[in-house]
């Protein structure tokens, strides 16, 4: 009776242990296989990502602007019958060498030009002056009449103020003025005369060009 029952007790407990081992192997989980298929994946979206075409459009971009001067008067005091002479207050002055030349004795010395330039004054938007002030002085300032205006004023006249001052004849301290009419009242109808009052100091100074013309912004070449 005893053999029996320890042959039934061990039957019950090998069948619990039989169904324990099945009930495990039901529920286990295959990691690696979901790791591979998770690591396939993003490999996938990694490729679309790398293989997208990117396209960027051209940038068009615009040269930078110049000024340009066009003259339509240019004296160049090549030849010694330049339109110009002394007017007030000044002494040796002379044209030779490609330049105009005098000697300030006074507070108000300036030339002037020998004949009418009737130039059209919608012509001109800027005056151009290169010259050496050798005095203390950086005053500048020029007088004009036109078909309307018969005599120099101030209120039509334009002032500026030179760079450089008592500067030695020999160095390269030349003042470039650019006179821009719009400042200037009374710039209308047809150019006749100009005084040129170059300082109102003591002293020489040379005059390398003046130039009337149109400055106009271009494209740089």
């Amino acid at each position: 009776m005893k053999k029996q029952l320890s042959l039934l007790l061990a039957a019950l407990m090998l069948t619990a242990t039989l169904a324990s081992c099945g009930g495990d192997e039901g529920t286990t989980t295959d990691t690696n296989a979901d790791t591979t298929a998770a690591g396939t994946e993003t490999a996938a979206e990694t490729e679309a990502v790398t293989t997208e075409e990117v396209t960027t459009e051209p940038v068009e971009t615009e040269p930078p602007m110049v000024e340009v001067f066009t003259p339509v008067y240019e004296e160049n005091f090549d030849s010694a019958d330049a339109n110009w002479k002394q007017n007030a207050q000044l002494k040796d002055f002379k044209i030779e060498g490609g330049f105009m030349s005098a000697v300030s004795t006074g507070g108000d010395p300036s030339f002037c030009n020998k004949t009418d330039f009737d130039l059209d004054c919608s012509t001109i938007n800027a005056i151009k002056i290169k010259y050496l002030n050798c005095t203390a002085s950086d005053a500048f300032q020029i007088f004009f009449t036109t078909d309307s205006i018969a005599g120099y004023n101030e209120t039509d006249s334009y002032r500026d103020m030179a760079w450089y001052t008592e500067s030695a004849e020999d160095s390269d301290e030349w003042n470039e003025m650019v006179i821009y009419t719009e400042d200037a009242a009374g710039w209308t109808g047809t150019l006749k005369d100009m005084r040129i009052d170059i300082t109102n100091g003591e002293g020489k100074f040379i005059v390398d060009y003046i130039a009337f013309g149109t400055i106009t912004m271009e494209p740089a070449q």
